[in-house]
């Protein structure tokens, strides 16, 4: 028994050797991969790195917000205020950041970045490095199920430049980070070749990271992560009997669970921040508020059109089909509705799946589509005259909180680059070492064509700030209250709360606005204040203190809104690039 155990330890010793040293063996193209997509980052966001502390890479909304938020912690950090609650907005009623869910990474990385570089470089450095981190990730997964070096990069890249990945990089940031879902999947992988168990508690590790990251796309993971165990499962050696594959699966994912679990209390510890709302609610209270209904889940779903739908930034595309793709929307966004795969990654993976041999390879791929299709579907479809409920509609049960089920296409694009890697592998095998070789630049080039967006180039400038807050950096301390201060749609107002959060790094003065736009008392507030000069309305903004009304022109009569040069109670300042900035006069 003992010579038994012996020469197993030693078997496995050796297959580790092995298995370490292969993966010595990626670390160059590994780097040269890293190295490319940095550069196609470089020329997808252009001109961003010529001026990388001035403007960011997507449009005002979620983008500026998050950079207002890089700002807070930052200036928190050297200020001695709380990070967690942002002590200048929302005065004097509360910032709202209690209901504000963050997560763990972002704030422990970023918080203390911003403080020395500045939010914009900082929130740029996140964006931008979404995009180098998952097609390294991504190859070496490639690697892993032993794709050849330039057909796992070509998966890399084109999941990494897919049309949805550079559209959440616009928008979305964090969820541009899918390099821990990647390097998840590598563990797996690598402890079915090497059985180490080591390699479990990385992947859990690696989870555990996601969750940190993101919380909707840890959900996203979990899924895909049943179907790649199923595949797992199903796929067993021939020498290995099917109860000890089962124990030995059920113990493994065990192993995982269990390491990923650790990251769980600091995850929660972030996002529940028990005693820091200034509300006096925290955001596992408001959580528990939330209603989602089911036609939420049928906007924020995918069609199955939209993994063929050209990208409609595509220069190349027809206005008309543009025009289309726009009014074909269903209540949704192009951040979360651009699907597409690309033609050029269709068709390869199509003859992936046709490729003899890596069987576990092709199955887990498979898998993970079907699971990602299905779950990405409206809660209810229709199939040969009759409704049938899609795994939404009873997972929605359950989870009341999420709404955006289309971003499950994520597993559909990681299974198709996949697959796609597949075909690409024959392909390079077929042409040899000769100049033959150089037909593999085709599919890269094809697929440059189909996911290019530009011109137009898509940075926002933020810098230099608007002539009113630089004149307002310069007053006495004072509360601000910007207009429209609730006006127009909620879209509308979402995006003009932010500009008006995002301006404060420069004025430093505190605000009246907050970052939650839909609730709360001081939603409650700004909406008894419009417009500005409706009778009464003077002497409610002095009982909350407010020093500064300034107020939007352009956005102000889009909202129907007059603007009157004289308002009893307010002494109209001056007029600065389009915000008419106003004194509340003291006294009654």
């Amino acid at each position: 028994m003992m010579i038994l155990l012996k020469a197993s330890t030693t078997r496995a010793e050796a297959g580790m050797r092995t298995l370490s040293t292969t993966e010595q063996r990626w670390a160059p193209a590994g780097f040269l991969v890293f190295m490319l997509a940095t550069a196609l980052a470089m020329i997808v966001t252009y001109p961003l790195a010529l001026h990388f502390g001035d403007e960011i890479y997507g449009t005002p909304g979620d983008a500026t917000g998050a950079v207002s938020q890089f700002w807070w912690w930052g200036y928190a950090l050297a200020h001695g205020q709380p990070i967690f609650d942002n002590a200048l907005q929302g005065v004097p009623l509360g910032s709202g950041w209690s209901e504000l869910p963050f997560v763990v990474l972002p704030v422990l990385v970023f918080t203390p970045l911003s403080a020395m570089i500045g939010p914009i470089a900082s929130y740029n450095i996140l964006v931008l490095s979404g995009f180098p981190l998952t097609a390294w990730a991504v190859y070496l997964l490639g690697r892993r199920l032993r794709l050849p070096a330039v057909s796992a990069a070509f998966a890399g890249l084109a999941f990494a430049f897919s049309p949805y990945h550079v559209e959440k990089a616009q928008g979305h940031a964090y969820q541009t980070h899918l390099e821990f879902a990647a390097l998840t999947l590598f563990f797996l992988v690598a402890w079915r070749d090497s059985k180490d168990w080591k390699r479990l508690v990385a992947a859990g590790a690696m989870l555990g990271l996601q969750f940190w990251m993101d919380y909707s796309l840890t959900y996203v993971l979990s899924i895909g992560l049943v179907a790649f165990a199923a595949a797992h499962v199903l796929i067993r050696p021939r020498e290995v009997r099917w109860h000890r594959w089962l124990v030995s699966n059920l113990a493994a994912g065990a192993l995982v669970a269990a390491t990923a679990s650790l990251f769980v209390p600091v995850g929660i510890l972030f996002a529940h921040r028990p005693g820091s709302g200034s509300y006096g609610q925290t955001f596992g209270g408001a959580l528990g508020n939330v209603v989602r209904n089911l036609n939420e889940l049928v906007v924020y779903s995918a069609r199955l059109r939209e993994y063929l739908e050209p990208w409609h930034s595509n220069p190349l595309l027809p206005g008309a089909i543009r025009d289309w793709e726009q009014a074909h929307l269903h209540g949704s966004n192009f951040t979360e509705s651009s699907l597409f795969l690309g033609y050029t990654v269709i068709l390869m993976a199509g003859l992936g799946v046709l490729v003899r041999g890596a069987l576990f390879h092709k199955i887990s791929a498979l898998f993970m589509m079907a699971a990602g299709l299905a779950m990405a579907e409206p809660p209810t479809v229709h199939v040969l005259g009759h409704d049938v409920h899609a795994p939404s509609f009873y997972a929605f049960q359950f989870i009341t909180f999420f709404r955006v089920y289309a971003r499950f296409a994520v597993l559909v694009m990681l299974g198709s680059v996949l697959l796609a890697g597949l075909a690409m592998s024959r392909l390079e095998g077929s042409l040899g070492s000769g100049r033959r070789r150089f037909l593999l630049a085709i599919p890269f080039v094809l697929l440059a064509v189909e996911f290019n967006n530009q011109p137009p180039s898509h940075v926002t400038r933020l810098l230099p700030a608007p002539a009113a807050y630089v004149w307002l950096r310069d007053q006495p301390q004072g509360i601000l209250l910007e207009y429209p201060a609730n006006s127009g749609s909620p879209q509308d107002q979402e995006i003009e709360i932010r500009q008006y959060e995002l301006y404060q790094m420069i004025h430093l003065h505190p605000t009246f606005l907050n970052e939650i736009t839909g609730s709360g008392p001081v939603a409650d507030a700004a909406a008894q204040l419009e417009p500005y000069y409706r009778s009464g309305v003077v002497g409610q903004i002095r009982g909350y203190g407010i020093r500064y009304v300034f107020v939007h022109r352009a956005d102000y009569t889009r909202a129907g809104w007059d603007l009157p040069q004289s308002v009893d109670g307010m002494t109209l300042v001056k007029s600065l690039g389009g915000i008419d900035i106003w004194l509340v006069n003291s006294g009654p």
